[in-house]
Formats: C-alpha cells, structure tokens, sequence
C-alpha cells in the first residue's frame, strides 16, 4: 500500500514536458503571422520594396485584413509568449528531469528569446517606426 502511495506521489510530481513544446511552438506560429502583416510590410516599404509590398498583399488578401486587427494580433501574441514563458519557467523548477528533458527546455528557451525578439522588433516596426520617422525629418 505504501509503495502504490508513494508511485502516485512521484508521478503526480513529475510535470509533462509536451505542454511546453506546445505553447512554444503556438508563440512562435503568431509571432512570425504577427511579423508578416504588420511588420514585413513596413520593412518592405522602408527598404525601397514597395511592389513586393503590393504583390504580397495581392497574393495574400487575408494580410489585408489581418493587418487591420493589428491590436488584436498583437495582444494575442503576447498573452501566447508570456503563457509559453510561465510554462518554460514552471518546468524549469521541476524535481525530476532527465537530460533529455533539461536539453529540450534549453533549446525551447532560446527559440523563445528569439520570437521575443522577433514580437519587440515586430511592435517597433508596427508602432513605433512610422512617429520616429516622421520626427527625424521634423528635425
């Protein structure tokens, strides 16, 4: 009896690891979806690129639309990063974790650092390049 009690305590303290590969793997998919509407456009026009800018928006109508709900976008974005953030950081004060598992969360925390930086340059190129343009060319 003591030993069915103590096999239930340590699997229900051993968290699952595939919660946190599925949380990355959304933040990822909507930062790089939050990159091509808003994002990839602007960068695009400031590069000189404007008839790529046109042809994308003529092969894909839904970045149109989508570029329209950019708040939405963005703030769903960021509530994906900052769950698959809580979730990296839950398992990383996990008990029991083997080197599969510690090599997995290493690798799922840098490929979180990367969308983090990818969203960030996202809302500057969304928000923030357009006013900074404008008062360089004041001055």
């Amino acid at each position: 009896m003591d030993d069915q009690l103590s096999n239930e305590q340590e699997i229900e303290s051993q968290e699952p690891a595939d919660g946190a590969g599925a949380s990355v793997f959304s933040a990822v998919g909507l930062t790089l979806l939050g990159t091509t509407c808003c994002a990839l456009p602007i960068t695009l026009v400031a590069l000189g690129a404007g008839g790529a800018v046109a042809s994308m928006a003529s092969t894909l109508p839904w970045l149109v639309a989508l570029s329209e709900y950019k708040l939405a976008t963005f703030g769903v974005t960021a509530a994906a990063l900052g769950y698959s953030w809580w979730q990296v950081r839950g398992l990383r004060n996990a008990t029991s974790c083997s080197i599969s598992d510690r090599k997995r969360l290493r690798l799922q925390n840098w490929v979180l650092r990367g969308a983090t930086a990818i969203f960030a340059y996202s809302l500057f190129a969304a928000y923030g390049l357009l006013p900074l343009v404008i008062w360089m060319d004041k001055g």
